[in-house]
């Protein structure tokens, strides 16, 4: 296990997933009121439950995944930094059978970003992927589980906030946040940050852009912050 930052949690690496900045940055996001409970939608090793759990100690944190060796990863990081809840070997697409409807203050999802076309060459990843929860599968989940008046956060690609949207609306998730993510200041968004409200009123507020790199190349002083970078 590797520490995330000095004096920070313990983690060990899911299998096939590494730790990637998406995950962190949708902590980030995620974690900005205090909750009750939690369910990560393919939580692979747990991280943004870790995470998630270093600002909000007295919630609890439910996870699954459809993969045995992640979910096992996740328990293990669960003890390792004494997060409470239940960790699930399940098929999402199955979602009544992942938890108690309307028992969630937050869903969280960090789902592949699936494409056509050549699969990954690495048959752990390509049969991680070959799973991947479509925006009206991953919306309907959160939807199920969340209480009225619950947050649903997640990050995923620009291309698809059409359908991301249509679906959550469908699921009765009103969008309520943006923020795109950008590489530099003068670059296209290379990942959307989306919250939802299940029963929420109309009205999307779009946030600045969190800007990963400097003019300079260095990581910004938000970048730094997030990643508790002296």
């Amino acid at each position: 296990m590797k520490r995330l930052w000095p004096q920070g949690p313990v983690y060990a690496d899911d299998p096939v997933f590494k730790i990637t900045t998406d995950s962190v940055l949708l902590a980030h996001f995620a974690g900005g009121r205090p909750f009750r409970r939690c369910m990560d939608l393919g939580c692979g090793g747990g991280l943004l439950s870790v995470l998630l759990h270093e600002r909000y100690p007295e919630a609890a944190f439910d996870s699954v995944d459809i993969r045995a060796d992640a979910a096992e990863a996740c328990l293990k990081n669960y003890e390792a930094n004494g997060v409470c809840g239940q960790v699930t070997c399940a098929d999402i697409r199955q979602y009544r059978t992942t938890g108690n409807p309307g028992e969630y203050d937050l869903v969280v999802c960090n789902p592949p970003y699936y494409y056509a076309g050549k699969p990954s060459p690495d048959p752990d990843r390509a049969a991680a992927r070959d799973g991947a929860l479509s925006p009206a599968q991953f919306s309907g989940a959160a939807s199920y589980l969340l209480r009225r008046g619950g947050e649903f956060c997640l990050v995923h690609k620009p291309e698809f906030l059409t359908d991301i949207f249509a679906a959550m609306r469908l699921a009765d998730i009103e969008p309520k946040r943006l923020r795109f993510v950008t590489h530099r200041a003068d670059s296209a968004p290379s990942l959307a940050l989306i919250s939802g409200r299940r029963g929420g009123r109309p009205g999307l507020t779009a946030l600045p852009s969190l800007i990963l790199s400097a003019p300079d190349g260095q990581p910004t002083d938000e970048l730094r912050e997030i990643y508790h970078m002296r």
